[in-house]
């Protein structure tokens, strides 16, 4: 129990539980429009998280981002503002920036990418020290004024649609690769998905996990529900996280004393409070993979 809760703070959340752009809004979802001021004052709204980094000697991560840009399908475009460009930001779970090496450089909390349209980068995410677990905000350049690409889907294509990113995650134990997943960062929607809901699986050898990241300026509290298959509550837990701040904990930590055994259900994540983002992970014989998580916002009748 111990080791498997070891794996999960460090390998923990594998960021991409492949079915994920789970836990955050999935792109192409609803779509709050405005700003939002969030942690150290980046405008959150419409960006890429990942709610869950892992690097150290034991992992290898790697992140490829396509620009979604085409210039002989949006000829309406002028080619200059199909280039998109921005930041990608890396920070511990407690806020701080978290050292990472790009494609063999200097260790650095932060870097640049300019991408032409149609084209994608490989960027390999590696450190020397030990297992550190985090989080990353993919931030793309806002537009300039008058170059909107148009709509994708129904939906009007703002900065963070403009980008494709796909995290790849590598544990290697003993010098051998032995787990390895994919995941695709969630775009953070304003006034979108308060709730976020999980399956949840538990017995001697299968966990469930939620990692959980406070992308705002300030402190946040986020409330976890434990539900039986008949949609009893079965436990309450509150959670309070400071600005920047990620947690990635197994069911079996949060709910230790009402877990049943051999127990299937759900985990509900809600909060009022904006800037939360989640990802759900599964990991069974030292296996891990990604969950899908389902989002939604305040339901109401029809008018």
């Amino acid at each position: 129990m111990k080791h498997r809760s070891g794996m999960f703070v460090c390998l923990a959340l594998t960021i991409f539980c492949l079915g994920a752009t789970s836990f955050a809004q999935m792109p192409g979802m609803g779509g709050g429009s405005g700003t939002f001021s969030g942690y150290q004052g980046h405008n959150m709204n419409d960006d890429l998280i990942l709610p869950q980094v892992v690097v150290g000697q034991n992992y290898t991560t790697s992140l490829l981002l396509l620009n979604m840009g085409n210039s002989q399908v949006m000829n309406w475009v002028p080619a200059q503002n199909l280039i998109t460009s921005g930041k990608v930001y890396f920070y511990r779970q407690d806020g701080t920036g978290l050292p990472v090496s790009v494609n063999g450089s200097a260790p650095a909390s932060e870097f640049s990418f300019s991408l032409d349209p149609s084209k994608s980068a490989y960027y390999e995410l590696s450190s020397t020290g030990s297992d550190t677990p985090g989080w990353a905000l993919i931030d793309v350049d806002e537009p300039a004024s008058g170059s909107g690409w148009g709509m994708m889907d129904g939906r009007t294509m703002t900065r963070g649609m403009r980008i494709m990113a796909t995290v790849f995650y590598t544990y290697s134990g003993a010098g051998q690769p032995t787990s390895r997943v994919g995941v695709v960062p969630s775009m953070y929607e304003m006034g979108k998905f308060a709730t976020s809901i999980i399956s949840v699986q538990s017995n001697d050898d299968l966990y469930t996990g939620v990692a959980v990241v406070n992308t705002s300026a300030v402190a946040v509290t986020v409330t976890l529900r434990l539900k039986d298959s008949n949609g009893n509550v079965l436990a309450t837990s509150p959670l309070s996280l400071n600005p920047g701040n990620q947690t990635a904990k197994f069911v079996h930590e949060l709910f230790s004393s009402v877990l049943p055994a051999d127990f299937k259900g759900f985990l509900e994540v809600s909060s009022s409070d904006e800037g939360i983002v989640t990802m759900g992970l599964l990991v069974s014989q030292g296996i891990m993979t990604s969950v899908p998580m389902a989002h939604y916002g305040q339901i109401t009748m029809m008018p």
